[in-house]
């Protein structure tokens, strides 16, 4: 049986294996809860949201709304242990007493409740109305995670995962409607780490935890300029009940090489204080199995061959931390601090073996090339916060403080051997050694200022100013001959200091059946650059107007529409701008590019939502100066190619997006994503104009299937990316499949999870680099298939309020310190 069969008969093996056990479990039994909701005069209340809560993990199970008699009828309730939350503009939010549905008690009557008016100031509100998993609104695309059945038990990742647009690469990069860049806030905040380290901290969060899922492709004046992607937005659940509880997790993977991970997170309030913290470790062992075929070309004739094989182990481990306090000065005004930080030990072993061919493709010399890098990065941020309500109608300020700094210490070594065919020595041995000294500080300041208009109009306003500075010293030795001895050419010592100065003006309102919001934003932006060691410096001013709008349109119940128009910009992130040389191997190396310049782009988006679950999107955006990320051949060394990131003239982007999530059976959930897309790159680059693109498209899926009445779920979850065009990369289709099976333990207060993870193996990539004078095939495979067990233990006050959501000033460019 070849490959291919084996694969589909794979398939088909498990689906049967799951269908057969699912169809094998008999259902179990279903509850009611009735009820009838008074006002304090004993008036029916129509149009109450009723939201059955699991009282084990804090999932809503149901949705109901009180009838014209104020009367309640939920059905189709599992046994369990749930109390009801009731919402209502006007009223107090009502929390009913813990309740269990059972055989021997089938209907749960709760008799007659009462709703008390609202005597507290609305800025203390908390509205919440029936929703929907996907949510469609002004500005952006909400999924309600706490309204999902489907994603209880889940991470945060994988719920992230299942978002529409959303594709989590082979890199752990987080893209966004074929898109990459996009900016990822918890609560607002950035979480202090990025890629890696930020995909395995979002592992080890409990989707139990997560309110929803904002993602927004176009963001309003009140954010930050930058972001051609978009942001995405996790808000963590909040409540105002008191006490102490907390989550504890750990796993252990193993791929070729293993992966654990551990965590813990606590949350404690009473009437004035809210305390909350939690701490992740992270240790992944993994590799890289890169094979390279380059061809070296000169006025049109093929000059040399480098056929090359790498491959590299890499083994991190990262401690994440995060602390903060709420304290309650008055019920108008709240004081807040949190503390983030992250600490990580990188260190990577490679070999690399190069043979030399002739133009004929036959071998003339080889050489090995072994590197050894040792990486350690440690942060830490601080934010200050400050929220005042004037009065009852809503004008609320807040003001932040941030302080974020980075410290990175970085050792490098590369032995080169080079021999002849008959394996004698051709050269004597070169050995190279680097040390980096790195810092990077920002501050910042931001403070917002709503005010409420008659006729469901708001107005919203801010200021920004921020100021980086960066300071990054490299030294490199050549030890051939075991004397250090100092290489200037290839050292260098950068200075790199910013100051950005922002104002915002928003302005919303709310019709019968149509929503509207304008903004228009300016930042101005001083930066300037210092080569010590050349001399060679720049000093940029430039001041930006960055409009924003937004147009909603219900035409009924089942169908809603929505345009949005903005101008958006992504600066370089300071390790771009850092011109400091990394080497990878003797004939590969990265550097940054200090006189990389800033990308605008124009955005318009249409939309429609289908009976608030099936959205499409269409988009369409223009990107001036766009940065990409390029390998090119060296203008200064023989067939050395260089890693680094340049500016294209235009990119032009045209995309399609579908969300579909399905309830297939009761005891089968869907949630599909496709995305297709073709975009246009136009420029030159290395002596190679470009004027060229490619439709493409992502697919992902991902189905849940409930087993038997004892918890008891299995997954099964895939993607495909198909061929894509990257500028000069032409990037070949890649996929990956994967199952797991979870189930409560511990009287639902754990959860075990078992994972096999890319069954196939098929997550790698293959892809051909071409240039007029460099044409570079290459295919590269890494530790992802994986096998994974892990346990989730909640504890304590499982209804503890979550920390109060908070959005700093420093976000932009803390995103843009990675």
């Amino acid at each position: 049986m070849n490959r291919m069969y084996f694969k589909k008969a794979l398939c088909l093996i498990i689906f049967g294996s799951v269908s057969l056990n699912l169809l094998s479990q008999t259902l179990p039994f279903k509850g009611k809860i009735i009820a009838t909701v008074f006002d304090d005069k004993r008036n029916p209340i129509v149009g109450v949201t009723i939201a059955v809560i699991n009282t084990i993990d804090s999932s809503v199970t149901k949705f109901g709304i009180t009838e014209s008699d104020g009367s309640v009828n939920i059905d189709d309730i599992k046994q369990g242990s749930y109390s009801v939350k009731l919402t209502q503009s006007g009223f107090e939010t009502y929390f009913s007493k813990p309740f269990t549905v059972s055989e021997n008690n089938l209907t749960v009557n709760l008799g007659e409740i009462s709703l008390l008016a609202v005597t507290k100031q609305l800025g203390e509100i908390t509205v919440t109305a029936q929703k929907p998993f996907i949510e469609r609104q002004i500005d952006k695309m909400v999924v309600n995670v706490e309204s999902s059945i489907v994603s209880a038990g889940s991470t945060a990742l994988e719920v992230l995962e299942k978002s529409p647009g959303v594709v989590i690469d082979r890199n752990d990069n987080i893209n966004l409607k074929g898109k990459q860049g996009v900016i990822i806030l918890i609560n607002g905040k950035l979480s202090g780490s990025t890629g890696t380290d930020l995909t395995n901290y979002l592992r080890s969060m409990p989707s139990s935890s997560i309110s929803k899922i904002e993602i927004i492709t176009n963001p309003s004046a009140k954010f930050d300029a930058a972001g051609n992607a978009g942001i995405i937005n996790i808000v963590m659940k909040k409540d105002q009940r008191m006490g102490t509880n907390g989550t504890m997790n750990i796993s252990y993977g193993q791929g070729f090489y293993p992966k654990a991970a551990a965590g813990i997170s606590l949350n404690y309030r009473n009437k004035n204080v809210n305390l909350f913290g939690s701490y992740n470790y992270n240790y992944r062992d993994s590799y890289s199995n890169l094979s390279l075929y380059r061809q070296f070309i000169e006025n049109g004739t093929l000059q040399s061959i480098y056929d090359q094989t790498n491959f590299i182990e890499f083994l991190s481990k990262t401690h994440v931390y995060r602390a903060g306090l709420d304290y309650s000065l008055s019920k108008k005004t709240t004081l807040g601090v949190v503390v983030n930080g992250l600490a990580n030990k990188f260190n990577s072993d490679g070999n690399t073996h190069t043979d030399v061919l002739d133009p004929l493709a036959q071998k003339t010399s080889y050489n090995n090339n072994y590197s050894s890098t040792s990486d350690t990065l440690t942060t830490y941020s601080i934010n200050t916060n400050f929220k005042h309500n004037f009065d009852s109608t809503g004008k609320e300020l807040t003001v932040d403080l941030d302080y974020a700094s980075y410290h990175n210490l970085s050792g490098q070594r590369f032995v080169t051997d080079f021999f002849n065919n008959n394996r004698s020595i051709a050269q004597p041995q070169n050995i190279l050694a680097g040390d980096v000294i790195g810092k990077l500080n920002i501050k910042s300041v931001k403070a917002d200022y709503i005010n409420p208009l008659q006729k469901n109009a708001k107005i919203e306003t801010g200021l920004k100013s921020s100021w980086v500075t960066a300071d990054n010293d490299i030294k490199y030795f050549d030890k051939s001959n075991g004397t250090p001895v100092y290489d200037a050419n290839l050292s260098n010592h950068f200075i790199y200091k910013e100051n950005i100065n922002a104002a915002y003006l928003n302005y919303s309102r709310e019709f019968k059946k149509i929503s509207i919001q304008f903004g228009l934003r300016v930042e101005q932006t001083k930066a300037e650059g210092n080569q010590i060691s050349t001399g060679q410096s720049f000093d940029t001013s430039y001041t930006k107007l960055f409009p924003s709008a937004f147009l909603n349109y219900t035409a009924s119940e089942k169908n809603s529409f929505g345009v949005s128009v903005s101008r958006r910009l992504d600066r370089p992130t300071y390790r771009q701008l850092n011109p400091f040389r990394f080497y990878i191997n003797n004939s590969t190396f990265s550097e940054g590019n200090p006189y990389l310049q800033p990308q605008f782009t124009y955005s318009v988006e249409l939309s429609h939502t289908y009976n608030q679950k099936i959205t499409t999107t269409l988009s369409y955006s223009i990107t001036k100066n766009n940065i990409i990320n390029v390998i090119i051949p060296s203008n200064t060394q023989e067939k050395i190619t260089i890693q680094t990131d340049r500016n294209l003239a235009q990119f032009n982007y045209y995309g399609l997006t579908i969300s579909a999530p399905l309830q297939i059976t009761k005891w089968w959930n869907s949630i599909n994503n496709l995305t297709a897309y073709y975009g246009l790159y136009k420029g030159n680059l290395a002596n190679t104009a470009i004027n060229n693109g490619r439709p493409t498209f992502n697919i992902n899926s991902n189905n849940t299937f409930t087993i038997g009445k004892k918890g008891l779920s299995a997954e099964l979850s895939g993607f495909y990316n198909y061929r894509e065009l990257y500028a000069y990369m032409d990037v070949n289709g890649f996929g990956m499949l994967s199952v797991g099976l979870q189930m409560p333990v511990l009287k639902k207060k754990g959860t075990v999870k078992l994972n096999l993870a890319d069954i196939f193996h098929s997550n790698g990539n293959t892809a051909i680099n071409s240039y007029r004078d460099y044409i570079e095939n290459f295919t590269v495979i890494r530790d992802t298939r994986v096998a994974t067990i892990s346990f989730t233990w909640r504890f304590g006050n499982n209804k503890v309020a979550a920390a109060r959501r908070m959005t700093g000033g420093a976000e932009e460019e803390k995103q843009r310190a990675k």
